[in-house]
């Protein structure tokens, strides 16, 4: 029998250092100019197309500072377990302080890497009696944006032999970064995303809820490597199919999803928006109808983390939690790799 659901807590530990634009633009500019054998005139081409990247007043968190030093598949993989360590210990820390029934069931989530033991594995070491020895533990992997919300899609269709599932994002994106690549997509990866971890523990017990769970659906489009990875010789790094017709494409495809998707809206829904980047977020936000007060909480996560990949759903849903009176609807829609469309929705309690 399908169990009913809810959000106990929502984890979120800030993990990287924090770079604004300004920054990044510095370090990368000073790295192409010094480090990267071309002509003087690709490199300034190169230049004035990141600087359009790093357009405006946004910043992120760094968890690999040195990613432009990257030279090997050892370097990059070796960064991966690194950080993967720092937010796996981030998210026990606050676990741990929030306490919490044992779990029977850890998901796992990273769309960058892979590594073995998994997260979930390390995730149940670090935490010992909170995760039971007789646990479901699982990875999820190269899910893209949508990953955290493909694992609360999948927990939530869960049976009732499963009551405390814990959810662990992990989502260093500046590890795939190619340093010396003079492709554009690569440069496009680096400069939209930030470095993030989140966490969620669902459960069938409603007491002391945050929420209770709705439904989530989901689409996916025929473009499925319009987001995608590429190869350096030595790692993958972000790459999308068509570059110049990408945010065509992408909003194209998100606005097909929502015709098909039974998503619903009432003015006093609080919303989490996750496309890609600011003016997909303007354009979803117009098709379904939101004011700008009612997309803030995403423009101000956008501008403070960047985008997190699938970390960015779970710490704009803890914010709107936070504000939410009891019996305030809070939906959320997220768009990413596949091409995927996740559309969710909770009720605070």
């Amino acid at each position: 029998m399908q169990a009913k659901w809810y959000i106990k807590s929502v984890y979120t530990p800030i993990v990287g250092e924090q770079w604004d634009n300004q920054e990044v633009f510095a370090r990368i500019s000073a790295h192409l100019r010094g480090k990267v054998d071309r002509p003087a005139t690709e490199i300034d081409h190169l230049l004035s197309l990141i600087r359009l990247f790093l357009i405006g007043s946004r910043s992120r968190y760094v968890q690999c500072p040195y990613f432009l030093d990257l030279r090997s598949f050892k370097d990059h993989a070796t960064a991966f377990a690194a950080v993967v360590a720092e937010s796996i210990g981030a998210l026990s820390k606050e676990v741990r302080a929030a306490g919490s029934e044992a779990f029977d069931a850890v998901i796992g989530v990273s769309s960058v890497g892979q590594l073995l033991p998994g997260i979930a594995d390390r995730l149940a070491t670090w935490l010992r009696d909170q995760v039971k020895s007789d646990a479901m533990l699982l990875d999820l992997s190269n899910g893209g944006c949508t990953a955290s919300s493909r694992a609360l899609q999948l927990a939530s269709t869960l049976d009732t032999r499963h009551r405390n599932v814990l959810i662990a994002v992990v989502e260093p994106t500046s590890t795939l970064a190619d340093p010396l690549s003079m492709d554009r997509p690569n440069w496009q990866g680096i400069c939209t995303f930030g470095d993030g971890a989140a966490g969620l523990w669902l459960s069938t017990d409603p007491t002391g809820a945050l929420a209770e769970l709705g439904p989530i659906d989901s689409s996916h489009r025929v473009d499925a490597d319009v987001i995608r990875w590429d190869y350096s010789s030595n790692y993958y790094r972000f790459s999308v199919s068509d570059f110049e017709g990408f945010d065509r494409k992408v909003r194209a495809g998100i606005l097909g999803a929502l015709n098909e998707i039974d998503w619903i809206d009432t003015k006093d829904s609080l919303w989490a928006v996750h496309p890609a980047g600011m003016m997909l977020l303007l354009s979803v936000a117009k098709r379904i109808g939101l004011d700008r007060s009612r997309l803030e909480p995403s423009i101000r996560h956008f501008r403070t983390f960047s985008n997190m990949s699938s970390a960015s759903i779970p710490h704009i849903l803890r914010d709107l939690l936070d504000q939410a009176k009891p019996g305030q609807p809070i939906r959320w829609l997220s768009m990413g790799a596949g091409f995927h469309v996740i559309y969710g929705s909770c009720t605070r309690l």
